[in-house]
């Protein structure tokens, strides 16, 4: 009866693992590496809003934006996702590289994506 009572509490514990995983989400991924205008970048999401796939549309339309080549610290970027703070450093040729996107603060961001060259 007790042996009974323990198995049926383990499968019971494994149902409810399974089924608490099926439908989650990872809170973040590191998203397998692409090409784009010749280099490899890295490419990873923050949070649970952000699948690979649309992180890295938003992350290439941005490493098309012209910045200032002068300025060495984090330029903002003006086109991002609505109501997000993106930044990227100068790259060759004027175009943001190696940037992020992110709801909530640098230290504390609650959502967003980040791409780095490689």
């Amino acid at each position: 009866m007790i042996r009974t009572l323990a198995v049926l509490a383990v499968i019971a514990t494994a149902c409810l693992a399974g089924a608490a995983t099926a439908g989650a989400r990872g809170t973040a991924q590191v998203c397998p590496s692409f090409r784009h205008s010749g280099k490899s970048f890295f490419l990873e999401t923050i949070g649970d809003r952000w699948t690979c796939s649309s992180a890295k549309g938003w992350a290439v339309k941005l490493m098309g934006d012209k910045v200032p080549q002068t300025v060495t610290t984090n330029i903002p970027l003006k086109n991002g996702p609505a109501g997000y703070h993106c930044l990227a450093l100068p790259g060759s040729h004027g175009r943001a590289t190696d940037g992020t996107c992110i709801k909530g603060t640098l230290a504390f961001p609650k959502t967003g994506f980040a791409w780095t060259a490689k």
